[in-house]
């Protein structure tokens, strides 16, 4: 019992020391959005955490091809896709022949799964990815899916050496699919085919050898490379505070993995006012990554660390950013 009331009365004070430091760099703002400070229990879809979300979203590769037919699309970054013939169909499962719309991502960066905010975590697990994709095909502004029994392979070489224990995640979403905006409920969920993909090996004209993976997708628009991380490991929870203006109104926080593809969501906790990210491993290389919209001015803010486990609360401090700087440093995360 007094364990327990100790580690209450810890807490308490932690927070209160971080409240108490908040609040003595606060700057009031006249008559700005700035100054709004007030944590909301969800955040409204008109709050602007969403508005950032479109701001950051990436142009898609837009292209066209005969669904009719078996045809190869070459993304020209070292990825291809083969779609097969006849394998469009509408949502009622009618066939679809000829020209269709076909629009394209690929996530090859940990800086790409944050613009779309798309952490690389399953039901809150950590996913090391090797990549991957948002495929959509449409026609006449209808989208299309694919039929049962179809399969577009997917031909990629990663920036990384291949690994061999990769398997097949689809994203879950909030349905009707969401368009613009943040879906909060987007989550990473293995396929019913636990397979591994499989991989490739290539020499390149410089001599080196080039690797990758052939991935089977059964389904349309988000698909990836994953492997769920050793969960036996030693791990924490990490928290990241912030100035009292910086709310989960405003602000999204990320935990970007220095030595592998992983990124982190840090969903906001109302309780406390922080960000919150469970199932970190101890000894953990990361970068604690916040973006946030005030009024029309964007932020970002960075924190390094370099052993998870010695400290697991972070501050943050952002810095007024352009959308290009953010596009920037994203790109080279």
């Amino acid at each position: 019992m007094k364990k327990y009331f100790f580690t209450a009365c810890t807490l308490i004070l932690f927070f209160s020391s971080c409240k108490k430091e908040m609040s003595e760099n606060f700057n009031q703002y006249p008559g700005d959005p700035r100054n709004d400070t007030v944590w909301a229990t969800i955040p409204s879809s008109s709050s602007p955490v969403f508005n950032l979300a479109n701001q950051l979203f990436p142009d898609l590769v837009i292209d066209s091809f005969n669904c009719s037919t078996t045809d190869t699309i070459d993304l020209k970054e070292d990825a291809e896709m083969i779609f097969p013939g006849g394998g469009c169909v509408t949502g009622t499962g009618a066939p679809v022949d000829g020209k269709v719309r076909l629009e394209i991502f690929r996530l090859k960066k940990k800086g790409d799964f944050i613009k779309f905010f798309k952490p690389t975590t399953a039901n809150g697990y950590l996913l090391e990815s090797a990549g991957g994709f948002f495929i959509r095909i449409s026609k006449d502004g209808q989208e299309l899916n694919l039929k049962p029994g179809k399969t577009i392979t997917i031909h990629f070489r990663d920036n990384e050496e291949a690994k061999p224990n990769m398997q097949v995640f689809y994203a879950r979403e909030t349905l009707p699919f969401i368009t613009k905006g943040w879906d909060t409920a987007h989550t990473w969920l293995r396929d019913t085919d636990t397979s591994w993909i499989k991989t490739w090996q290539q020499p390149n004209t410089g001599g080196a050898v080039n690797s990758g993976y052939d991935l089977n997708a059964h389904i349309l628009r988000w698909i990836g490379a994953f492997r769920y991380i050793d969960s036996t490991q030693p791990h924490t929870k990490i928290f990241a505070y912030l100035p009292p203006n910086f709310t989960n109104k405003n602000t999204v926080v990320y935990a970007v993995f220095a030595n592998q593809k992983i990124v982190a969501g840090l969903p906001a906790d109302f309780r406390s006012r922080t960000f919150t990210a469970d199932n970190i491993p101890l000894r953990s290389k990361i970068k604690i990554v916040t973006i946030s919209r005030l009024g029309t001015d964007l932020y970002l803010g960075e924190k390094e660390v370099n052993d998870v486990g010695s400290i697991t609360t972070y501050k943050v401090e952002p810095q007024k950013k352009s959308v290009t700087d953010i596009l920037n440093y994203l790109n080279n995360l």
